[in-house]
């Protein structure tokens, strides 16, 4: 595992409440570094009609949540069958489960209502909220 994959599983264990070696947030490491980093995954979003989903999560106030269908819609049922495999969790479940923490930690990602950019500023944000 490099440093960036250890600072932020860190980082995403502490904004889960849980340990990161939380199969959940590998998958969410492993998205952002599949789609060019936390932008990425919502410019996939986007693409994909969640707008008003990614809005809320970057925004002030209640975030919108994401269903599996949706999840599926997104990043397709093979790769969601694939990442699950990877991880020994049935495909629905996996897909809840990111579906579920996939919010939580786009919206810790970017109290500015921005996320990083590049794996520094993750990196940066990371160890700023490790301190908090």
């Amino acid at each position: 595992m490099g440093l960036f994959d250890s600072i932020a599983g860190s980082m995403m264990g502490k904004l889960a409440g849980g340990s990161n070696s939380n199969p959940m947030l590998q998958a969410g490491l492993d998205l952002i570094n599949q789609y060019g980093g936390a932008e990425g995954v919502l410019n996939k979003l986007r693409e994909n009609g969640l707008d008003d989903e990614v809005n809320s999560w970057l925004g002030q106030g209640n975030n919108l949540p994401l269903s599996l269908q949706q999840v599926v819609q997104v990043f397709g049922q093979q790769a969601v069958t694939a990442m699950a495999q990877k991880f020994d969790l049935p495909a629905d479940e996996f897909g809840s489960k990111l579906a579920e923490y996939l919010p939580k930690v786009i919206d810790k990602l970017s109290p500015d209502g921005k996320v990083p950019s590049s794996q520094v500023e993750l990196m940066a944000r990371a160890f700023s909220l490790l301190r908090s």
